[in-house]
């Protein structure tokens, strides 16, 4: 009996092994189809995800292509001569000429001439008529070509003695101004062909007090690299007196305050901080200031509080740029868009504003970048986006 039970009890737990066995069996075959189906369609989800990022932007991480612009790598650096230091663009070229009230420095990207700082301090003499001019000639002839007339004989005829009329014989008076003072020959003056005031404002500048006309003009033109560009103009006129002699007023006008920042059309919002900063750094040296003041005239003293002028005239320009007409902005920067394929977009993180490529906002997915309101035209662009 002791055996048979005995039997018994090993044929149960033989049993159970097997059916244990049996079952562990099953699960490790469950198991390892699952994990290969899971393989499998973690494959076919990667072969979907790549076929998405050949013609869409990858939405979880955001992983667009940026490009900054020109202007946002633009940094200022040290400049210094004996006359004056200011901080320019690194990279930027400057140049100078004139001597004494008559200096002028220019800084320019050599890159795009159009992006650029001017300064000329004061120019003169201006003609008042071309009655006037002939009237020189005449003197120059009579006196068997006395240079001391030449000066008259050549200078330029300002016929509307206001800033806008001034910038528009600008190529005339700085091909002038190279012809009489030797200094200028190796100096390249900017060129504004096809000026065009699109508004105007007043200005705070030294001599406006005694002027004809002060303004902050905003304009477009013709640079001397045949682009467009577009900027702010400065300019006082002032007339040195009347002296009439056989009916005809020959007299003429001086011009101070000569200042302009320009940059490629379409692009200025985007240099424009750069540029203000720039002009505002120029400081005169008290040396240059003291060789330079006629204690017998009592404008030029009045002109040569150089450091202050610069002030004022930085001031005059933001006062101007914060006046401005906001829809020539959106208008102007619309219509570059549409002509140069782009859409802008806002970063939602940063604030940061780009123009993407055409299309990009029905590739793109995701939540970070927006399609911009009309009033963000008037801000700086950082970049690019590009496929």
């Amino acid at each position: 009996m002791k055996e048979t039970k005995k039997s018994k009890i090993w044929m149960i737990i033989a049993i159970v092994a097997i059916v244990i066995i049996l079952i562990l069996s099953i699960v490790l075959v469950v198991n390892y189809n699952g994990s290969d189906n899971m393989k499998s369609g973690n494959n076919t989800n990667k072969s979907i995800n790549v076929e998405k990022k050949e013609n869409k932007i990858d939405n979880k991480t955001d992983n667009v292509k940026i490009v900054e612009s020109e202007a946002s790598k633009i940094t200022l650096e040290e400049y210094k001569t004996d006359n004056f230091t200011m901080k320019k663009p690194k990279g930027w070229t400057v140049e100078t000429g004139g001597t004494g009230i008559f200096y002028t420095i220019r800084v320019y990207d050599p890159q795009n001439t159009n992006n650029q700082v001017y300064l000329m301090i004061k120019m003169q003499p201006l003609l008042k008529s071309a009655s006037e001019k002939s009237a020189w000639q005449n003197y120059y002839n009579l006196s068997g070509n006395n240079p001391q007339y030449k000066v008259f004989t050549e200078a330029v005829v300002l016929d509307n003695p206001t800033t806008e009329g001034f910038y528009k014989k600008f190529n005339e008076v700085t091909s002038y101004a190279s012809s009489i003072e030797p200094s200028f020959s190796s100096m390249k003056f900017p060129k504004f062909t096809n000026f065009t005031k699109k508004e105007e404002f007043e200005s705070s500048a030294s001599m406006k007090s005694v002027a004809l006309d002060s303004k902050v003009l905003r304009a477009t033109f013709t640079g001397d690299n045949s682009k467009e560009g577009e900027g702010l103009f400065m300019a006082s006129i002032v007339n040195f007196g009347n002296q009439y002699n056989g009916g005809v007023d020959m007299g003429y006008y001086m011009v101070y305050d000569i200042m302009a920042i320009t940059a490629e059309k379409d692009e200025f919002i985007n240099y424009k901080d750069i540029l203000l900063d720039s002009v505002n750094s120029i400081e005169f040296s008290d040396a240059y200031v003291k060789q330079t003041i006629d204690n017998g005239n009592a404008q030029t003293q009045q002109a040569l509080a150089l450091n202050a002028s610069i002030q004022k005239s930085f001031d005059s320009y933001m006062s101007a740029w914060e006046s401005r007409q906001k829809s020539y902005d959106i208008m102007s920067q619309k219509q570059s868009d549409a002509t140069l394929g782009y859409e802008r977009v806002y970063d939602t993180d940063t604030g940061d504003i780009y123009k993407a490529y055409n299309g990009f906002t029905d590739d793109y997915k995701g939540e970070r970048y927006k399609s911009i309101t009309d009033n963000m035209y008037t801000e700086k662009t950082s970049g690019y986006i590009e496929k």
